[in-house]
């Protein structure tokens, strides 16, 4: 219990991954920011485009609240004032699972354990990233995809666009974000989707459409 009154909210993105995935539901807590902690995961609207960030509190200091996601590697270029700050997340619900959405020292710890972990990967991706192209563009892999499993394509607005995930069951293995011309599959995905057969985004837009389509 957090004390103060709440409400749901529906995560979409991926700048606070694993924490938070598309379509999780976010308990907020409407906190004042005086009750806001470095680490905390808050909600708050832009100085710039009032659109609505979820991204985790780095520091605070008299000109405001400095931001930034666990996937990021860069801070927000922002301050966010008092006025802007909707709420702290304490939980997200994935399905049927609700976790706690930790903040403070622990959030800070895990969200350095978060980058320190996409660096390391990052390097290693560097150098096997060839031959992962290479078994990517046949279809040696696809191949062995069982037949039950179904590649499928969904798409839903955004306030800045429409997003398109692909889905392998009911795992998001792949992203299309609004203003981006290139998927965004996870390793080691990309070896089972044929990307030619891939919608394009422009014109499932001009259709007024959200696609869900089977590509197994």
């Amino acid at each position: 219990m957090t004390g103060h009154a709440s409400k749901k909210m529906i995560y979409t993105g991926s700048s606070m991954s694993p924490v938070l995935k598309a379509t999780d539901i976010m308990h907020v807590s409407l906190c004042k920011s005086d009750q806001i902690r470095r680490g905390d995961v808050i909600v708050f609207s832009t100085p710039y485009s009032n659109k609505m960030v979820v991204h985790r509190v780095i520091s605070i200091s008299d000109q405001g609240l400095r931001t930034r996601g666990d996937n990021n590697n860069d801070s927000d270029p922002w301050f966010i004032s008092p006025d802007r700050i909707v709420g702290r997340v304490f939980q997200r619900q994935r399905g049927k699972r609700r976790l706690t959405i930790y903040g403070g020292t622990t959030g800070l710890l895990y969200a350095s354990a978060i980058r320190f972990l996409y660096n390391i990967d990052s390097i290693i991706s560097f150098f096997l990233h060839p031959a992962y192209h290479r078994l990517a563009q046949t279809d040696l892999f696809r191949r062995w995809l069982p037949d039950k499993i179904h590649i499928r394509v969904l798409s839903f607005n955004r306030s800045d666009g429409m997003e398109f995930q692909l889905l392998m069951a009911r795992l998001v293995i792949g992203r299309l974000l609004p203003g981006e011309n290139e998927w965004f599959i996870r390793r080691p995905f990309r070896l089972f989707v044929n990307e030619a057969s891939l919608p394009q985004p422009d014109a499932c837009i001009r259709q007024g459409k959200a696609p869900l389509n089977d590509f197994s």
